[in-house]
């Protein structure tokens, strides 16, 4: 499955996080009639005295048994906003696979078309004994480079953007964040800042559950004690990061087919100079051996 594919599926899950914070947010509790209950029980088909929580919002109404624990964050002010922290996590962690994966897909191109001179990054990659040992078993030299090219970012993670440029260079992407622009229609200054937003909440949700720093003003702080954050800001950052993906995979997408024909016509240009190749001279045959000559008869008998 291609990059982009793996990435809009897990970008689809973000979504589904996104709706289902809208579809939850503001449960209250209320009391319903005996008529009410009964009908839930039917429909339940258990008994008509069975308990029941019931909560509604102006988007569902909620019939849970009283005998299940009702989580509390359902009704608790902001308690739906952990959905909007994890569509962040999955947003970010969609982005980052997508890089790699893209990377992965076309680095042995990217050798084959550009050789040893792919990068100059990769003059500065250190390899472990390890890493040295399991790169013995290629005998492929191209594939050994590409396998050094994937080792550089194997253990990376995106803390910022950084590597994103990075990944652009050795892809042959030239002026990477003006061509995205111009795929998704916003300023590269935009994209940008965007995207550093998303990640640094990313790694403020991973590394510090959300929690604000010290000093932190009380109104980024929410009821919970943790930022504040909000669906409208979540729901702009994922599907921006959603854009970017699409965006740079048609802009790579573009570089690679130019590195694809350049492949293709070095083959050609190789293969037409060896049909031009004119053919070696055959060898001359050895010549056959003359027999020594008999020496004179003895006359003197």
């Amino acid at each position: 499955m291609k990059a982009e594919e793996l990435a809009l599926q897990n970008f689809a899950t973000a979504a589904y996080l996104l709706d289902l914070c809208q579809l939850l947010q503001g449960l209250k509790n209320f009391e319903v009639d005996k008529e009410f209950a009964l009908a839930v029980c039917s429909k339940m088909e258990v008994s008509g005295d069975t308990a029941f929580h019931h909560s509604r919002n102006d988007r569902m109404l909620c019939c849970v048994k009283a005998a299940v624990s009702l989580p509390s964050c359902l009704l608790a002010e902001g308690g739906m906003n952990f959905l909007l922290r994890q569509a962040i996590l999955v947003a970010a962690a969609a982005l980052e696979s997508f890089l790699w994966d893209v990377l992965r897909e076309n680095a042995l191109t990217v050798i084959q078309a550009k050789g040893r001179k792919a990068d100059e990054t990769l003059r500065n990659i250190t390899l472990t004994l390890d890493d040295y040992l399991s790169l013995e078993g290629y005998e492929d030299k191209d594939v050994r480079l590409r396998q050094i090219i994937l080792k550089r970012f194997e253990r990376g993670t995106l803390y910022d953007l950084d590597k994103v440029s990075e990944i652009a260079q050795i892809l042959g992407v030239q002026n990477f964040w003006i061509e995205i622009g111009k795929e998704i229609g916003s300023k590269p200054e935009e994209i940008k800042a965007k995207l550093q937003s998303l990640i640094n909440r990313r790694n403020q949700i991973v590394h510090r559950a959300d929690r604000p720093d010290e000093g932190a003003s009380p109104t980024e702080i929410d009821c919970h004690g943790l930022r504040k954050i909000g669906f409208a800001w979540a729901n702009n950052h994922v599907q921006l990061a959603k854009s970017f993906v699409t965006g740079s995979a048609a802009v790579i997408a573009k570089s690679v087919a130019q590195m694809e024909q350049a492949i293709a016509k070095r083959a050609e240009q190789e293969l037409a100079q060896q049909t031009l190749k004119p053919a070696a001279a055959p060898e001359p045959a050895p010549a056959s051996a003359t027999p020594a000559p008999h020496p004179p008869a003895d006359k003197s008998s």
